[in-house]
């Protein structure tokens, strides 16, 4: 299968290219780089994946890397809301804008799937467990976005392209393109660096996936062509976030628990997952459990293959500020990202 990765080059793409091609499928990944670090993308990309740098909300580029593909899968965007928080019309255009007008060139050109990577982010708060059925419930600029382009791309795609959407747990483990900023990267990090695991709250829940088996869904889901809304992770890692915490603390030498505020002001999230679905179709899936994805990213420091935890090329927010320092991404406002940015200022956010 003719496979074109959009953002293929990020935390989760970089492993999903690996993956992909281990399959036998033919990958091809656009990436804007916008996070470039000095990357060399050969060095992150297996040896057989062609690269495209480009802008993802370029319909020119997107119409010539849909021609002839099998499936595209939409990766790209601005991950977690303190980096959407810098730039809110930014944020859109490449989280809601750049898979719509990815959508419409994979329509054009008669691509038979595309898979969107949403995320669980989009439950916000809910009490008890919450599924595929559940109505969303964002509580950010990040969440939105992910929330509308879920509601609007099947209209783009209908009767053309088949169309899945993957919301994912919390991701963590290791990848070519290192990220330290989410839960349990961030804290197994933290401890290795300073013998100290930062603790805000502790009772919201949140469920986890390792990078690896996100992959592994992926290329289940595309070998199954399984179309749909999918929740990807697996119901034994939810945890809450003193779970991690404790976790990290077992197994990281010398390193202890320091608490702050009871209540984490700066992340209202607190939901528990059902993978039921996923579970049924593809039985044992997303089994990494959480202290191995612990134990991998304090390998990384212990090796010193990361020597500098603190360093912004392993953090979405800090690395953003460097490519607006660096003019290395910007907002467009061309005449599709304006429609886009109108849509998404329209929206509601409960029930559509």
């Amino acid at each position: 299968m003719r496979v074109v990765l959009l953002g293929g080059a990020g935390y989760i793409g970089s492993v999903a290219s690996h993956h992909l091609v281990s399959h036998g499928h033919h990958v091809t990944v656009v990436d804007g780089l916008i996070y470039n670090r000095g990357d060399d993308p050969g060095r992150l990309l297996p040896n057989t994946a062609a690269f495209v740098g480009g802008d993802l909300r370029d319909p020119a580029l997107l119409a010539d890397v849909c021609d002839g593909a099998d499936a595209v899968v939409h990766l790209g965007g601005i991950v977690g809301e303190p980096a959407c928080q810098l730039d809110e019309e930014l944020a859109v255009e490449l989280n809601y804008a750049a898979p719509m007008i990815a959508a419409e060139a994979a329509a054009g050109a008669g691509v038979g799937q595309y898979v969107f990577f949403s995320s669980c982010s989009v439950y916000g708060r809910h009490e008890g467990t919450v599924d595929e059925d559940t109505e969303p419930n964002p509580l950010g600029i990040y969440a939105r976005t992910k929330v509308l382009a879920e509601r609007r791309l099947p209209d783009v795609l209908a009767g053309v392209t088949e169309f899945t959407t993957l919301r994912l747990a919390t991701v963590h483990g290791s990848s070519p393109r290192q990220r330290l900023d989410s839960v349990v990267n961030s804290m197994a990090s933290r401890a290795v660096a300073t013998g100290r695991v930062p603790l805000n709250g502790g009772a919201q829940r949140r469920p986890l996936v390792h990078v690896g088996d996100v992959a592994e869904v992926l290329a289940g889901v595309m070998a199954d062509n399984l179309t749909g809304v999918w929740n990807v992770g697996s119901d034994q890692e939810n945890h809450t976030i003193a779970d991690i915490a404790e976790t990290v603390a077992a197994i990281v030498p010398g390193s202890r628990i320091r608490r702050g505020p009871e209540r984490d002001e700066t992340d209202a999230r607190d939901y528990r997952v059902s993978f039921a679905r996923l579970q049924r179709h593809m039985p044992g899936a997303c089994a990494t459990a959480l202290k191995d994805g612990v134990q991998e990213i304090a390998d990384l420091l212990a090796t010193r293959t990361i020597a500098d935890p603190d360093e912004p090329q392993y953090d979405n927010h800090r690395g953003l500020v460097d490519a607006f320092t660096a003019d290395r991404v910007r907002t467009l406002r061309s005449l599709a990202c304006r429609r886009y940015q109108a849509e998404y200022t329209a929206a509601t956010w409960g029930r559509p």
